[in-house]
């Protein structure tokens, strides 16, 4: 085919006015981009989008237009813009960068700003205890402000940091202060505090409170149009259907939002947290190889990423299980080390790790455990016999147990003498990091008196048996916000809120089954009831945790003691 001729006159003309199309385009002139106003900046940055080249032109421009005006707000703004929009090491240099700039300002509030957002890059990378620091010094500034927004995003992140440490009970009282907040002025806030509230009541075992946040959440995000999240609250329906045994309704609602975390991109930790309960899900309906396939992704995020999180643990209990069931020793081993390496990563990453992963996940067991693996392995090479090899280490295990027995038999013995002759269960030991000196109780007296005085009669009237009581509801009660009653408690009482709450609990049943020794033939289940506990397993271990004994063996040794009398 022969193309169309194009005359002299008409190509000078078409080229005569591209070149003016060029002039009038930002992208032709740079500098031209300088005159623009701020705002008007920033919405073309975030029109940008996906066009990169565009993109870094506008954050250019932003920038070098705040250096140039000597204008340190927008050159904190303009470094922020960089960090949003950038990846890996990236990130930090802006965001110190960024820092240095809300110093220069000299504006508290915009100080305080910098360091938030730094803490909030380090939480992204999984650098826990370097976005405390980071969330500390933004407090240090903030206090000193009436920015409402700013002192409420910092609660959110620091909830998210004792969320990761366990501390569910502190996590929902900074969560419950701000939720109302959040739901007037910031929809993302409003529908993160949801799902984040949702998460700790799971872990905490509520799971209808869980629900109840999750199911909020979705119509929430549905009201105001933001839908961003739904993934997320479906996530966390699937863990509660596991964590209650539903496993068909969890792989369902599980299997429907790993497809939309790993359509979205970029969150290994939630691909990862998702998997692991998918692997759990698989396990208990006997389809094993698929659940270790599961399995195995939690322990490539840690050998790869250096990411673990205490939940995430028992990936290595099922694939130690599972290939000491296929007689396979040496992938036993492996996965046994990488267990401790595991826990001793944790140990290292932050200092505040509840007794769930010293008591759950100790240490010395699992060097025992590796010790007896590596044992097997030696004799079978020598031998080539791993049948004698199981043989030894089943009897070694069997004495190990029994020594195990007995000495746990005579150490509950003691303290069940003990609570009967009236001794009051042992102190808590508090750790250094919760201890509040009274020096930094910024309360006055009369409010502290006030507290101790409603806690007095919250005590007596015995409201601690109500099955919802929480810190956000005994915050309510005591007429004090969190954030004082957790301090209060802690000073006076020497304990957190819900240990507080949950000792008064064991306390009280012991002292009924002391009276009534018919409450010795009750379930653990009914006696969790009777004490004010949701469920069992809180039940078990706030009692083994205040007594030093299970309270399957006090009540063992109550019948005892009346078949006797």
């Amino acid at each position: 085919m022969q193309r169309p001729k194009i005359g002299r006159l008409t190509l000078l003309m078409f080229l005569m006015g591209m070149g003016t199309l060029c002039a009038q385009h930002p992208l032709g002139n740079p500098d031209s981009l300088l005159g623009l106003e701020y705002p008007v900046l920033f919405e073309r940055i975030k029109r940008a989008g996906q066009d990169t080249i565009q993109q870094q032109l506008y954050l250019k421009a932003y920038l070098e237009k705040a250096v140039k005006e000597n204008n340190e707000s927008q050159r904190v703004q303009g470094y922020k813009n960089y960090l949003h929009r950038s990846l890996g090491k990236g990130r930090l240099a802006y965001a110190d960068s960024m820092v240095l700039s809300a110093r220069a300002a000299k504006d508290t509030a915009l100080i305080g700003s910098a360091y938030l957002t730094k803490g909030i890059v380090f939480y992204s990378e999984k650098k826990y205890k370097r976005a405390l620091e980071n969330y500390l010094m933004a407090d240090g500034f903030l206090a000193r402000t009436d920015d409402a927004y700013l002192h409420h995003k910092l609660q959110y992140n620091i909830a998210l940091v004792k969320y990761y440490t366990e501390h569910y009970d502190e996590a929902v009282a900074l969560l419950d202060e701000g939720l109302a907040y959040f739901k007037a002025h910031s929809v993302p806030g409003y529908l993160n505090s949801l799902l984040l509230l949702g998460r700790c009541h799971q872990q905490m075992e509520n799971y209808g409170l869980s629900r109840k946040a999750n199911t909020l959440g979705m119509e929430e995000g549905q009201r105001l149009g933001y839908l961003g999240l739904n993934r997320y609250f479906v996530q966390s329906e699937g863990i509660n259907y596991a964590l209650q045994g539903n496993y068909p309704m969890a792989i369902v609602h599980l299997d429907s939002s790993l497809r939309l975390i790993r359509q979205k991109g970029n969150d290994f930790a939630n691909e990862v947290l998702t998997e692991f309960y998918l692997g759990r899900c698989h396990w208990e309906s006997n389809q094993w190889e698929r659940a270790v396939g599961y399995f195995k992704q939690v322990d490539a995020h840690f050998r790869e990423r250096n990411y673990i999180k205490a939940e995430l643990l028992g990936a290595y209990s099922y694939l130690a299980e599972y290939y000491g069931v296929m007689e396979r020793p040496d992938l036993q081993l492996t996965y046994l080390e990488r267990h401790i390496e595991a826990i001793d990563f944790l140990h290292e990453q932050h200092q505040y790790l509840d007794d769930t992963i010293k008591d759950g996940y100790d240490l010395k067991s699992m060097q025992r455990e590796k010790q007896q693996m590596e044992g097997i392995l030696k004799v079978r090479e020598r031998q080539k016999n791993i049948g004698i090899a199981t043989a030894v280490l089943l009897s070694i295990l069997s004495l190990w147990l029994v020594w195990r027995y007995q000495r746990s038999r005579k150490l509950y013995q003691k303290r069940f003498e003990a609570i009967l002759s009236g001794e009051n269960p042992p102190a808590r030991k508090m750790e250094k990091s919760h201890i509040v000196p009274s020096h930094s109780l910024e309360i006055s007296q009369e409010k502290i008196d006030a507290v101790l005085a409603r806690l007095e009669r919250f005590e007596g009237r015995r409201d601690f048996l109500d099955r919802k009581m929480s810190a956000g509801k005994l915050a309510v009660q005591a007429e004090v916000n969190g954030k004082y009653l957790s301090q209060i408690i802690t000073h006076y009482k020497g304990k957190r809120v819900m240990a507080y709450i949950n000792d008064l609990r064991v306390d009280h049943i012991i002292a009924q089954m002391k009276q009534d020794r018919k409450l010795a033939h009750y379930s653990n289940s009914s006696l969790a009831g009777e004490a004010g506990f949701n469920s069992e397993r809180t039940f078990v271990k706030a009692f083994k945790s205040r007594v030093g004994i299970t309270p399957m063996f006090f009540m063992e040794r109550l019948k005892a003691k009346q078949s006797t009398v």
